[in-house]
């Protein structure tokens, strides 16, 4: 757009406010009604007020880790730290530096630096990790997230050029210098109403208009280095492997439209939130058309671990029996409710939650020697919820102490997957003292009775000497008639940690699947130029045809 152009699209958009306030003035001094100006400068001073409270500092929209995807696991936090940092240290942003393509890619270039250092330390070259789909794959996610944010949030961004951009930032000094000018000859005609203007503009609109104009320069380079530094922790975290389709697939398997429930202690199923997708800040080219139906969830592994004599069998056998006899809950096609029954019992499968089916694998018992713990962790490997049991009335659990150890020490070292969440359950609560009494339901989070207290301060007890939250551990009675707190506190504090085990079984089916399939996409690469080579030379072969 040339200067002149410029200058009359900006003195056309102007003009009819010029002439609307001129018209409102004459007709309030024609109509005695000048006492209205009153009102209008009280809202006046109180916008300006706001305005300048709002803008004296500038503020970078950086999320906190709550933000973060649920999926992100301790490495990937690690490494937005990184990014928030980042954007922290961009309090100032000129204009020069968002028309410059160099500040963008310097900047890029030393933000993923700082990320590659969290998944690959020593390495010199934060490209060298990776490979060029990879990197395409990233570039693709980052702008497409940045066009949207433009296109949505900036007006006329699809109208203005680059190079427009630029003129106006010279138009709008070639102003500042004309309104000097003005200024000079004003106080030449009019010097004490000039200097009182020339105050009022200089000390109070033009300081909040570079307030203002400030922030949103900010606002727009902090949301670049977010987005950028998001996609980052992707690329490096090993998820694009498989492309954008196949990114894009798995987020969407991830996070569909659910509603969490759990399960009271009389066994009926009660929704206690719905909500699309656990996700934020969500990606905004990320995010799929919802479609009317979702298929089933794949079934998550439970383990269950413990040493020998915490009664692993018998739990896997109260909660099929439990879960056949209780009564169906027809789920809502609305809120999609739990559905409480179970296939049978021999499968080791019971469903959870809108059609979430649970397999229940029991690991070796250990405690008889110090290489038991190492066979009982194996299954690790597969689990996405992990129940460890220990009786209520072992003399210790040094054992136990040893396993959550090694259960550390696996998944710290596979730090690309995602640590599924653990539950202790303390069983044979049921021969607490007084032994001879049993008697559920028991309130044993709030009860005054003896039986209550005790189990309150065994499950405290426990949770200290394991070195957990007292959230996660629950009492079970496996007693042979009387079993109680499975279904009434395993299975809801389950239910309430189904967000953290799908993530967990997604991060791990994706790694999977990129492992898998890197032969089969090499074969299919080779065949692929196979076909386009002898395409060629049958175009180079074939005989010209005669007129």
């Amino acid at each position: 757009m040339r200067h002149w152009r410029l200058l009359l699209v900006g003195l056309l958009l102007i003009a009819p406010l010029i002439v609307l306030i001129s018209l409102g003035a004459y007709h309030l001094w024609y109509t005695d009604h000048l006492w209205l100006w009153w009102p209008m400068l009280g809202l006046f001073v109180l916008g300006y007020v706001l305005a300048w409270h709002w803008t004296r500092h500038i503020t970078t929209p950086t999320p906190t880790k709550g933000d973060a995807p649920s999926y992100w696991t301790d490495r990937d936090l690690q490494a937005w730290s990184k990014v928030q940092a980042k954007a922290q240290e961009y309090q100032q942003v000129q204009w020069e530096d968002l028309t410059q393509a160099e500040h963008y890619s310097s900047l890029a270039l030393d933000l993923a630096r700082q990320v590659a250092a969290v998944y690959h330390p020593g390495v010199a070259e934060p490209f060298d990790p990776l490979t060029m789909p990879e990197v395409l794959a990233c570039i693709e996610l980052a702008a497409a997230d940045l066009n949207e944010l433009v296109q949505k949030y900036v007006p006329a961004s699809h109208l203005i050029r680059i190079g427009d951009i630029r003129r106006a930032r010279q138009v709008w000094q070639w102003y500042r210098h004309g309104q000097n000018v003005y200024w000079l000859l004003a106080a030449v005609l009019d010097p004490l109403q000039t200097a009182a203007r020339y105050a009022v503009t200089r000390g109070i609109l033009t300081p909040l208009f570079e307030k203002a104009r400030q922030n949103l320069l900010v606002w727009f380079h902090t949301q670049f280095i977010l987005r950028l530094g998001h996609y980052l922790i992707e690329l490096y975290s090993g998820r694009l492997r498989s492309g954008v389709a196949s990114y894009r697939r798995w987020l969407s398997q991830i996070n569909p439209p659910s509603s969490q429930a759990v399960v009271s202690a009389s066994g009926s199923p009660a929704q206690v939130s719905s909500q699309s997708s656990p996700d934020t800040p969500s990606p905004l080219s990320s995010s799929p058309s919802e479609p009317t139906e979702w298929p089933p969830p794949s079934p998550l592994t439970v383990v269950i671990a413990g040493p020998r004599g915490a009664g692993k069998s018998r739990l896997i056998e109260v909660w099929s029996q439990q879960s056949s006899a209780a009564p169906s809950a027809a789920p809502s096609t609305a809120t999609r409710n739990v559905d409480l029954s179970a296939v049978a019992s021999a499968s080791q499968e019971v469903v959870l939650a809108g059609g979430q089916k649970a397999c229940l694998v029991e690991t070796p018992g250990f405690g008889g020697t110090p290489t038991d713990v190492d066979l009982a962790i194996t299954d690790l490997s597969v689990a996405d919820v992990v129940l460890l049991l220990t009786s209520a009335v072992s003399p210790g659990r040094q054992a136990e102490v040893a396993w959550l150890q090694k259960y550390r020490d696996y998944f710290a070292a596979r730090p690309h997957l995602g640590r599924p969440p653990l539950l202790v359950v303390v069983t044979h609560v049921d021969l607490l003292p007084p032994a001879n009494e049993w008697h559920p339901p028991y309130d044993w989070q709030n009860g005054h009775d003896k039986k209550s207290a005790v189990i309150r301060d065994c499950l405290r007890f426990v949770a200290e000497q394991l070195g957990v939250d007292a959230d996660s551990v629950v009492p079970v009675g496996l007693h042979p008639d009387r079993p109680w707190g499975v279904w009434e506190e395993l299975l809801p504090a389950i239910l309430t940690r189904l967000p953290a085990a799908r993530n967990v079984a997604g991060l791990r089916n994706l790694h999977t699947e990129i492992t898998a399939g890197r032969w089969q996409k090499l074969g299919q690469q080779f065949r692929h130029l196979l076909d386009a080579t002898w395409h060629k030379i049958s175009q180079e072969w074939q005989p010209p045809q005669k007129n």
